[in-house]
């Protein structure tokens, strides 16, 4: 975060939300490296619940139900640790390295043990039959290497005579041929200077559900009143922006007794050094991080969740190597008080995600310089019943999880960052853990929806279920922008099954057609 491999997005600001920041916007960090968010991301290898891709197919997205993107989720991926029992539903042939070591650190054991006693059911594969339960979660590594998708799926192909790939380049518009609304092309700018990239078939964009929308509205593919206010000539009408979803985490902190020196210099400085000569210890994976479950707050027998958990525990005194709160943007006051809570003490953050937002956001373009970053409108918790969720998660499964003898033995208790704003609500009562949820707003970093895939009569769709963009000839968008709702689950591994998806449609369309 923070860095030049970062587009460091933050939303508009809102007063329902993300209020414990800086100028009341949250952080949405984006790749902006090969590979995308997937060279910057936490590495969770989770495909999300069977209902989801049933409910595109029901909305009229032909060919995207669950049994029809399955044999592409197993296309991609090479799993390490494979066995028969995983036939159905994984795959070893692909480019991407997907890890599931069986070994299994103390802190994440004690979270399992924990939930386990609160009666979660202990699953073995998340990304299976059954999604519900929690697990030591599937990484996207190889060999204790991140395994982004320009390392597994470009760098087998570098050499290649009809791959060229630009760098630090910059797309500022598609090209449209003269009085038509056929794409021909885009613009670039790369050290000053612009590039006309000609296409002789078509277009793909998948520059993700921020900066698809951003180019397409720039090209004049977008809301015509949108368009015209900024002098922008339209060419399709279309609800480009529209749609747009996240999963937003609410976080309740747990700590007990722990030593600082951890979290020295001199030991971060050997544990790297393990890694960069051997690619081993604690810098190889991302233990004690791995944990992640899934369960419903209205209904313990449904087959898909509402809420997801991850688990972030640091050592005492993290804050003299990385300040996450820092990282993040929030105010002083937050900040301090963290940094006193971690101080002494291991800190453990349990995240709790809303996986099935009903509130709604947009992006638009704050003007016609491609260089000026669009406007985001998270719009979390517009809908109260996203807030409802929320308390539900945290009420019935993170304050109930320090009861546990597995986090009393290991003596993690709760704790509470005493945030001035909450301090006039009772600790016990809904309007406490609402104005935390509305202080502390995180994003889990999946932004979706802002090119929405729908059927040809669906008028909230920008793209069929081909991925062409409706009214537009010869321009297709393939990125997590096309997602109709979020999955119920991380989106890296959703939005590579819609890669490797729309290949397929691309070289089959081709097939059939031949002409230049």
């Amino acid at each position: 975060m923070n860095t030049e491999n970062d587009w460091v997005y933050k939303t508009q600001p809102q007063e329902g939300a993300c209020r414990g920041y800086k100028n009341k916007r949250c952080a949405w960090p984006r790749g902006k490296t090969l590979g995308g968010s997937s060279s910057i991301n936490a590495m969770f290898y989770v495909r999300g619940n069977k209902l989801d891709y049933d409910e595109w197919a029901a909305s009229g997205n032909n060919g995207w139900s669950y049994e029809e993107v399955l044999p592409y989720f197993k296309k991609s991926e090479k799993l390490s640790q494979y066995t028969e029992e995983h036939s159905k539903f994984h795959g070893t042939n692909g480019y991407l390295s997907v890890e599931n070591e069986e070994t299994i650190d103390d802190l994440e054991n004690m979270v399992i043990k924990g939930a386990v006693e609160l009666g979660m059911k202990n699953s073995t594969d998340i990304n299976g039959v059954d999604q519900m339960g929690i697990i030591k979660s599937y990484t996207t590594t190889r060999n204790g290497v991140r395994c982004s998708t320009a390392r597994a799926f470009l760098s087998p192909l570098r050499d290649r005579k009809n791959l060229h790939v630009i760098k630090n380049a910059h797309a500022t518009k598609l090209v449209f041929k003269t009085g038509t609304n056929q794409i021909i092309g885009v613009l670039l700018k790369q050290n000053g200077k612009e590039i006309f990239v000609r296409a002789m078939k078509e277009v793909v964009v998948s520059s993700g559900a921020i900066n698809s929308p951003q180019l397409l509205m720039l090209s004049g593919i977008g809301p015509q009143k949108h368009l015209e206010k900024l002098g922008i000539e339209v060419k399709a009408d279309l609800p480009v922006g529209e749609n747009l979803q996240d999963h937003l985490f609410v976080p309740i902190f747990y700590t007990a007794p722990g030593d600082s020196k951890l979290a020295s210099l001199p030991n971060i400085a050997g544990v790297f050094a393990q890694y960069m000569f051997k690619h081993e210890g604690p810098l190889a994976g991302i233990s004690p991080h791995r944990v992640i479950s899934f369960w419903n707050t209205t209904d313990s027998q449904a087959s898909s969740p509402d809420i997801q958990n991850h688990y972030l525990i640091f050592p005492a005194g993290i804050n003299n190597m990385i300040n996450l709160f820092e990282k993040h943007d929030f105010s002083d006051e937050i900040q301090q008080k963290f940094e006193l809570m971690n101080k002494d003490q291991f800190t453990m953050i349990v995240y709790n995600v809303l996986l099935k937002p009903k509130s709604r956001g947009k992006i638009i373009l704050k003007s016609k310089n491609p260089m000026d970053k669009p406007l985001i409108y998270a719009n979390y918790f517009d809908n109260l019943d996203d807030m409802k969720t929320v308390i539900r998660g945290i009420r019935q499964f993170s304050l109930k999880l320090g009861e546990t003898k597995a986090l009393k033995e290991a003596r993690f208790k709760l704790d509470w960052l005493e945030i001035d704003a909450c301090k006039k609500h009772e600790r016990d009562g809904d309007d406490f853990l609402e104005c935390i949820a509305r202080e502390l707003t995180f994003s889990l970093y999946h932004p979706v929806g802002t090119v929405k895939m729908g059927a040809p009569n669906d008028k909230s769709a920008v793209v069929d279920p081909e991925l062409r963009v409706k009214t537009v000839e010869g321009l297709r968008v393939v990125d997590a922008s096309i997602m109709p709702s979020i999955v119920r689950g991380n989106t890296n591994a959703p939005s590579i099954m819609i890669g490797e998806k729309g290949a397929d449609m691309i070289i089959k369309h081709w097939l059939r057609h031949t002409e230049l």
